[in-house]
């Protein structure tokens, strides 16, 4: 597996911010992982350093159910800015909604490269890497 230089996790809940980073740290998939727990501050960081290769992430892991600015919408405002990045940005949803409805609406965001459910396992950080 390839490392990754670095990876957001954007999730509100604190807990499933830490069950990911240790999951992630176990199988050393990346040097650096950030935790945002606002969807709109990391929306702000990846405008403001659009021109910086090292300030973006290679992957993000997104929940969908937050306040301020939810997993939605970040998609949505994410779609306008991605192809003004310097270089790509992979995004997967990592959500515990096991709605249908939401895993097809995913599907409205052709950059998003997988619908996961939490908790991550080994096998599906595996994925992530290649």
């Amino acid at each position: 597996m390839k490392p990754l230089h670095s990876i957001f996790i954007v999730d509100d809940d604190p807990i499933h911010q830490q069950i990911t980073q240790i999951m992630l740290d176990r199988q050393h998939i990346s040097d650096a992982v950030k935790k945002f727990s606002d969807a709109q501050e990391v929306l702000e960081h990846i405008r403001e350093h659009r021109d910086n290769a090292a300030q973006l992430p290679d992957l993000i892991l997104l929940d969908l159910n937050m306040p301020v600015m939810d997993g939605w919408e970040f998609l949505e405002a994410f779609s306008a800015v991605r192809e003004t990045l310097c270089k790509p940005v992979r995004v997967y949803v990592l959500t515990s909604s096991i709605d249908e409805k939401d895993r097809e609406r995913v599907n409205d965001f052709d950059f998003v490269e997988g619908y996961l459910t939490k908790p991550l396992t080994s096998d599906i950080i595996g994925q992530l890497g290649q």
